[in-house]
C-alpha cells in the first residue's frame, strides 16, 4: 500500500497536469459546470505545479530554487494585497487569497511548461550533440 501511494505522489508532482485533468473531469461529471470545474482544478492541483517547478528546477540545474520560489509566492501576495486595499480600501480576505492562489496557479503552470520544454530540449541537444 505504501508503494502504491509513493507511486501515485510521485505521478501527481511528475505530471501536474494529469492531476490537474482527473480533478477536472470528475467535477464536471458530478456537477456538469465547466466552470466551476476548471476552478476547482486550478485550485487543486496548484501545489503539486509547486513542486513540480522546483523539482524540475532541481533536475535540471541541481540546485534547490525553493527559498526563491516562496519568496516570490510571498511578493505575489504582498503585490495582490496592495493592488486589493487600493482599489477597494478594505480587504476581502476570501477573494484575495483566491486571487492570489489562481495567479500563482497560472504562474507555475507556465514555468512547468517551460521548464518541461527546456529541460528535454537541453538533454536532447547535449545527447546527441555530445
Amino acid at each position: 500500500m505504501t508503494d502504491a501511494m509513493v507511486f501515485l505522489f510521485a505521478t501527481m508532482i511528475t505530471l501536474p497536469f494529469l492531476a490537474w485533468y482527473i480533478v477536472y473531469i470528475i467535477t464536471v461529471k458530478w456537477t456538469k459546470r465547466k466552470g466551476k470545474a476548471i476552478r476547482l482544478a486550478a485550485d487543486s492541483s496548484t501545489i503539486l505545479f509547486i513542486g513540480s517547478v522546483h523539482f524540475l528546477a532541481n533536475v535540471i540545474w541541481g540546485e534547490s530554487f525553493f527559498g526563491i520560489i516562496i519568496i516570490i509566492i510571498l511578493l505575489i501576495a504582498a503585490i495582490f494585497t496592495i493592488l486589493h486595499y487600493r482599489s477597494r480600501e478594505e480587504v476581502e480576505f476570501v477573494k484575495l487569497m483566491k486571487g492570489i492562489w489562481r495567479f500563482n496557479f497560472f504562474l507555475f503552470f507556465t514555468v512547468y511548461f517551460l521548464l518541461a520544454f527546456y529541460g528535454m530540449t537541453s538533454y536532447l541537444l547535449s545527447a546527441f550533440l555530445a
